[in-house]
């Protein structure tokens, strides 16, 4: 080979061999960047909520356990009841908002006294995993940051990680209560029909639910009527049983009210109590009519029978949701079921 080839193909080769490692510092040194802190930084800012298929809490004994489903989240530490959507939308936006103030450590003992040590104190330990059931994401966090805003919290999916201030307070839910999905019914008045009692009957006469039955003397009070004729708007409860569990055994369901629908459908409602706690049992009925569509039906005799069965099916729907479920209820909800005729009427 001639000399001057040699010695051009060591020159080529240096200069590659350069090359090579200018192209390692430059990579190395954009990643060192990447990775230095910056002020306003998200703890987790590639978290796409879309892959989140479990959410564990935990702070103590306090924990909440949840789990998608097809039909949403459900809360698997309270019997697999569903969780409130509200509820989960915001503990995952307050996960995505978390944004970082400062560093401040990755000493053990700095751990200790920041109050990051998972089941110590007040650390909330917060861990989020895919549809595969692996971790994405864990962390910890620690005591709020005295004379200032800001919590600590450092995350323990990575070795060597480091602790940071937040820029904010952080106010997680991380009891299992606070994500059950506590209501039951919202029917406006306007679409009660008939509201029927153990001594009484209310319907609606002129457009207006009117207790039937008024002695000469006496007339209805305005403010117990009201509560009556609400009871199913913002219906919600307080706690939740399996209907086979031993808090329901026994309980005896004397108190009851029907409240029927613009449509035909309604609902039976029954109360029972136990000590101090008032319990609830609920169950809906479909529209009485049996209904047919003709071979020669008109466009609106097939629209009101598809709103027949589309109730129909809905009823069948809650009944077996909440046929598996007995609901504990405030002394305001129970009282209202628990009204009679003489509760509702004063000298005229």
């Amino acid at each position: 080979m001639h000399p001057n080839l040699v010695k051009w193909n060591k020159i080529l080769f240096t200069l590659a061999a350069a090359l090579v490692l200018l192209s390692f510092y430059t990579w190395n040194d954009s990643v060192r960047r990447a990775e230095r802190f910056e002020r306003g930084q998200k703890l987790l800012p590639n978290l796409n909520p879309d892959e989140i298929a479990e959410i564990q809490v935990a702070k103590g004994e306090e924990s909440a356990h949840l789990r998608r489903t097809d039909d949403g989240f459900v809360v698997v530490n309270a019997d697999g009841y569903p969780a409130a959507n509200e509820a989960v939308n915001r503990l995952l936006r307050d996960l995505l908002d978390l944004s970082l103030e400062k560093e401040v450590g990755r000493d053990q003992e700095l751990r200790q006294e920041l109050g990051l040590v998972p089941g110590e104190g007040e650390a909330v330990e917060v861990v989020l995993k895919d549809r595969a059931g692996k971790e994405m994401v864990r962390f910890v966090l620690g005591k709020a940051f005295e004379g200032g805003s800001g919590n600590y919290v450092e995350r323990t999916d990575d070795e060597g990680s480091e602790i940071y201030l937040t820029s904010e307070r952080v106010y997680l839910s991380t009891a299992a209560a606070d994500f059950v999905k506590k209501d039951i019914l919202d029917v406006p008045e306007s679409k009660i029909a008939a509201i029927r009692g153990k001594d009484f009957e209310i319907s609606r006469q002129d457009g207006v639910l009117t207790l039937a039955g008024v002695p000469a003397g006496k007339k209805e009070i305005p403010a117990k009527m009201s509560q009556l004729k609400g009871i199913l708007t913002g219906l919600r409860f307080t706690a939740h049983h399996l209907a086979d569990a031993p808090e329901v055994a026994g309980l005896i369901f004397t108190d009851r009210l029907e409240v029927q629908l613009e449509d035909g459908s309604g609902y039976h409602l029954a109360v029972a109590d136990k000590g101090e706690k008032h319990f609830l049992k609920i169950a809906g009925y479909p529209p009485a009519e049996q209904v047919e569509v003709a071979l020669d039906a008109s466009e609106e005799e097939v629209r009101e029978t598809s709103e027949v069965l589309v109730r129909a099916d809905e009823i069948n729907e809650f009944n077996d949701f909440h046929g598996s479920w007995v609901y504990e209820v405030s002394d305001f909800v129970a009282n209202k079921i628990k009204l009679k005729k003489a509760d509702l009427l004063q000298d005229a």
